[in-house]
């Protein structure tokens, strides 16, 4: 008896079965927030917020279609080192883009993206596209949509030859910044400039494990992830990725907006109020629990 329990133990906490509890909850979640779509109010969607989808690609290449959501999973990174912006969580993202049927198909055109922001909770969202250009060289180009505002920024585009690619994702992530008026500090911008590795073949096998992951692919994640990091050991984000997948995890609480939307659905409400912009900040595992807590037993 106590075996059968290890064994059960373990199998649930394994890199496929973690992955798997992660998508499935996310997926949930996409299902109740497209179901009371239309009682999402826009003007509660924190100004900070924003969203990174996947770069879509009209090519059937087998090396673009992974690298355009390795490439987009990097932005998303290097975006991130400013305060100003605060991210949807790649698996929120991911699990809307399944629901909508727009994984592989993407989103390119900006009169679309400001549903999918609604959906996410992201005042803004990059869409973009990989395509292949003279020589080897690759081209990411991307566009900003506000949501509420309906407003598109200007086309930015970089390219890089294949072998450097992830030099045209930090351009790129560089005139995203410029776009938006956002100034970087010098340690901000040396860690944008960081590379977390220089192997296409493993920046290609950590692509096809997001991809995986986008079409709700468990073991096809941690099978991409797995490969990354054996080509390349030091490659953070496939580490990171193949051994977390939060079913449960703080990411998935990590911001004030999102507390709110959850104690809203705990207590039947249809849309969540929003906190002063001064609150709406990250939280620790430990405060998010506390507030859930106290709002689910309030009669």
């Amino acid at each position: 008896m106590l075996a059968t329990l290890a064994l059960a133990g373990a199998c649930a906490t394994s890199p496929i079965a973690r992955h798997a509890t992660a998508i499935a909850e996310s997926d949930r979640e996409a299902k109740r927030a497209i179901a009371v779509e239309a009682k999402i109010d826009a003007s509660k969607i924190p100004a900070r917020s924003f969203s990174v989808l996947p770069f879509a690609s009209a090519s059937q290449d087998t090396l673009l279609r992974p690298l355009g959501y390795a490439l987009s999973d990097f932005l998303i990174s290097d975006l991130a080192y400013s305060p100003q912006l605060k991210f949807v969580e790649r698996q929120r993202t991911e699990a809307i883009l399944r629901e909508l049927e727009l994984v592989d198909q993407g989103v390119v055109d900006p009169r679309a993206a400001p549903r999918v922001g609604r959906l996410l909770g992201a005042r803004r969202v990059l869409i973009g596209e990989i395509t292949a250009a003279s020589g080897d060289n690759v081209v990411l180009s991307a566009r900003v949509v506000d949501v509420i505002a309906g407003t598109v920024e200007q086309l930015v585009s970089a390219s890089a030859p294949m072998g450097r690619m992830i030099d045209a994702e930090k351009a790129l992530a560089m005139r995203v910044f410029e776009e938006l008026g956002i100034q970087l500090t010098p340690s901000q911008r040396a860690l944008v400039e960081q590379n977390q590795t220089t192997n296409l073949a493993a920046v290609v096998a950590y692509g096809r494990g997001v991809r995986a992951e986008a079409h709700g692919d468990a073991a096809g994640a941690v099978a991409g992830f797995d490969e990354a990091v054996r080509l390349d050991a030091g490659f953070s984000a496939a580490r990171t990725s193949l051994a977390a997948a939060q079913p449960a995890s703080a990411q998935r609480y990590s911001s004030v907006q999102r507390v709110l939307d959850l104690s809203a659905q705990a207590i039947n409400a249809p849309v969540a109020t929003k906190l002063p912009e001064a609150a709406d900040v990250p939280l620790q595992a430990s405060q998010v629990m506390t507030l859930l807590i106290t709002v689910r037993v309030s009669p």
